[in-house]
């Protein structure tokens, strides 16, 4: 089976769409599937521990400089380290305490 999924189940509360999530992703390995999976589900990216070398955490970062945000588009190894809503929402004029 060759996948190509993004953001699994979004339409859903975060807790069933995290154990769909994972549910659906160990079932995919089991089938001995190939594909690719987009998420900002932060907690998803534990399963590459478990996983034996089946799954491999990729991200795009964004720096933020004077309060704009700029993506390189070069993947890189491992889970995003960015948190880039806030700011989207401060320039949409949302106060976050």
């Amino acid at each position: 089976v060759f996948f190509l999924l993004d953001e699994i189940l979004k339409g859903t509360n975060s807790r069933d769409r995290h154990t769909g999530a994972k549910a659906l992703i160990r079932q995919l390995m089991a089938s001995r599937g190939a594909g690719l999976i987009a998420t900002h589900d932060l907690e998803l990216g534990a399963l590459e521990a478990e996983a034996n070398g089946h799954i491999e955490n990729w991200a795009i970062e964004v720096d933020i400089r004077n309060g704009e945000l700029y993506f390189d588009y070069r993947l890189k190894r491992g889970v995003s380290k960015s948190f880039n809503a806030t700011i989207l929402m401060q320039q949409m004029g949302i106060k976050i305490e």
